[in-house]
Formats: structure tokens, sequence, C-alpha cells
């Protein structure tokens, strides 16, 4: 059962866990660790990160701020996320595709994204089988240059990211300039921002993250040079669209980056139990053989895409069948390739 925590006293049970956690992102005495937060943030991991960075030796400041994006203009802020070694964001606002993340990047910051709720850090809690996973994901995403996407539902969607790098994530940031989330597990690669052609169909049961909602019947979009075009179906198609014109802004519908999931804990049903606590987001983004599709900006340095919508609307699907170039990599949710089977046994080395 769920504890829901009463005083900021309950981050002290954490503290083993995010020191845990801490040690796999290579924090050592004297590094420089900043808890980024908003006035939202959930107080007791930022008593549980405090403790545990001071717990292995390195220095820790918290910075809070107002629940909006209003920080990002901050010299100030912004210098002091390139100026620390670790950067844990539990603030509750849009924070990735920014400028300023970009600058912490480049600076060699490592950075750490950390919403879900306790038992869901727990559970998904890092281990070397989706880092190996995450490892040949890259590896077969880097030797192509074209996705090819279909489901039984109807999806028939061709990208090309050609020329762009491939992002992991494995749940935790462990080298200079690395972004990641935990828990994760998944790949994913921004198509050139022209390159999407071909229909995109949303079965009963994918998620419309955005909205906290599963799919209950079919949503059909077209996709010409990189957008959606048209978006058609019953409520949900509705609910979607309304979403993508929100901020008023043709690059809403650009896709952003596409991939697939490799975390065999994921719950798939997590989001519709606990989506009002910030909880299953990365249970369906990360779940074990998904397609995850991204709508709107794209522009964090790790991706090198080019836009800069203010708006970015992440897609899980299940069923899809994906190829890389010619080699099928998944058939309707199910790996084909040995290495990313759940079944798979590393031989011997030599």
């Amino acid at each position: 059962m769920r504890r829901v925590p009463t005083t900021a006293a309950t981050g002290a049970e954490l503290v083993p866990l995010f020191r845990d956690h801490l040690e796999l992102c290579k924090v050592r005495p004297g590094e420089t660790v900043l808890g980024f937060t908003d006035t939202m943030s959930n107080q007791v991991y930022s008593i549980a990160l405090a403790a545990a960075a001071r717990v292995l030796g390195a220095d820790y400041f918290q910075i809070v701020v107002a629940a909006d994006e209003s920080w990002m203009e901050s010299r100030a802020i912004i210098d002091a996320w390139k100026g620390s070694d670790l950067v844990v964001v539990t603030a509750t606002t849009e924070w990735i595709y920014s400028d300023a993340h970009n600058e912490a990047l480049d600076a060699g910051a490592r950075t750490l994204m950390l919403l879900e709720p306790e038992d869901m850090l727990r559970r998904m809690f890092p281990i070397p089988e989706i880092r190996r996973r995450a490892e040949v994901s890259e590896a077969l995403l880097a030797a192509g240059t074209t996705l090819h996407i279909e489901s039984e539902a109807g999806t028939d969607l061709t990208l090309s990211y050609e020329g762009r790098p491939v992002m992991t994530q494995y749940g935790y940031t462990d080298t200079p300039g690395r972004w990641d989330h935990w828990p994760s597990g998944q790949v994913v690669v921004a198509p050139l921002e022209h390159s999407a052609e071909g229909t995109l169909v949303l079965d009963e049961g994918d998620c419309l993250l955005n909205l906290g909602r599963y799919v209950m019947s079919p949503v059909t979009m077209e996709l010409r040079e990189g957008s959606i075009v048209s978006i058609e179906g019953g409520a949900d198609a509705r609910l979607a669209r309304d979403h993508f014109e929100s901020p008023r802004d043709k690059r809403s519908y650009g896709v952003s980056h596409i991939g697939w999931g490799y975390e065999h804990r994921a719950n798939w049903n997590a989001l519709g139990l606990r989506f009002w606590e910030s909880g299953g987001v990365m249970d369906t983004e990360s779940y074990y053989g998904n397609m995850l599709i991204a709508f709107g900006a794209n522009f964090v340095r790790i991706l090198k895409g080019e836009n800069r919508a203010p708006f970015h609307f992440d897609i899980p699907t299940r069923n899809h069948s994906i190829w890389v170039d010619d080699r099928q990599i998944i058939d309707r949710g199910s790996f084909v390739i040995p290495e990313l089977r759940l079944d798979y046994q590393e031989g011997p080395s030599e």
C-alpha cells in the first residue's frame, strides 16, 4: 500500500535509496549537488537528497523557484546550474527543452529529473540489465538513418533521423553533459524536422500522456512533411486536437522524438492509478516493447532537435512494429532482436 507522507521527516526513510542512486550518478566527495525545486515540489525528496549528498561527502545546496518558467531568464540561476556537478530537478514545470538546460549540459553538468512517487522509484531502481538494453538500442539506431513504424490498427509512418544523435535513458546520469530521468528505460531520436510522412493510429489503450488518459477509441493522425495535418476520431481525437491547439503555435504539431522502451518492470496500468500524483508517466514511456512518439519541442543538445515550440506532448503506444532501415526491431510490441528479449543470456566472455 502506498504511504502518503504527512511530515517532512518521512524523507529520512529515503536517504539510503537516494544515496544508492547518487552513487550510480558518480557523486564523489567535494562535488557540488544542486537540488532544484519549485513551490510545488515534494519536500520529502529535497530532504532525502540533501542528506544523501552529504553522506557521500558532496556539497549540497537548494534553489526554490516559483512554479512557472520565469526562472529561465535568470542568469544567476543558470550560472548555478552550470557551476554544479549534478543538478537534481524536482521542479514541476517544463525545463528539459530550454536554453537554460542546454547551457548547463554544455558546461558539463549532469542533470536528473525526479518526480515519480517513492514506490515507483524503488520498483524501477536502475539495474545493469536496463543499461545493457540501452546500449544495444543505441547501437541499433546508430547503425541506421530511417525508422518505419506499422501497426495492425493502421499506422504506416516513415521518418528520417540521418545525422542525429541517439539519446538513451537508463535511470541515472553518470557522465558530464548527460541528462536522465529516474526511473526510466527508453531510447529516442529526434527525426529531421520535415521527414515524417504517413499515418499514425493510436489504438484503444494507448496513452495521451499529457491528458492523463488511455485512448478509448482509435485516433488517426495524418503526418506530412514532419507535422500532423489532421486528427480524426471520436472524443479522444477531439481532446487531442484541443490540446495541440492550446499553445496557438504550428510548431506544436511537429514530431519531437520517437523510439522505444525496454523497462520490463514498468506497469502500463500505472498511469490510470497514479497520474494525479505524477505517477505512471515513466511506466508508460519506458514500457517494454512500446513505441513512444512525441510532438513539439525537442531543442535539447543531446537530441540536436530544432523545434522550439512552447509545447511537448508524449504519446506512448503498444502493439507497434518498428524497423531501423530494413532491420526489424519490434514485432507488434515484442522485441525480435535477441539481445533485447527477456530470455537473452550473455555467453561466456572470451
